[in-house]
């Protein structure tokens, strides 16, 4: 989930994708759903906040902004994340 901090810390460009653990709730359950599983909202949501909970307290790599990184929204569609990393592709070049 990060890789900036640590695998490609010496990157020229660095990325971190945020959304909040609501939204990605709702995605998965739709994605569950959609699959024909049953899923509960609720849980998920309750799952996804533990695992950002654990993620960014471990000792061992916590999931951190890395330094230097351009935060992108996720929270709209897939094509509106998309221009928001082309448009800081394009100012890199």
């Amino acid at each position: 989930r990060d890789i900036g901090s640590k695998v490609f810390k010496n990157a020229k460009i660095k990325l971190f994708i945020d959304v909040s653990a609501k939204i990605r709730a709702k995605r998965r359950h739709k994605q569950l759903i959609e699959q024909g599983e049953k899923s509960i909202y609720s849980r998920i949501l309750k799952n996804i906040n533990l695992r950002d909970k654990t993620d960014t307290k471990r000792v061992s790599s916590p999931l951190i902004v890395p330094n230097n990184a351009i935060i992108i929204n996720n929270s709209h569609s897939f094509k509106k994340t998309i221009f928001q990393i082309n448009k800081v592709l394009k100012n890199y070049k």
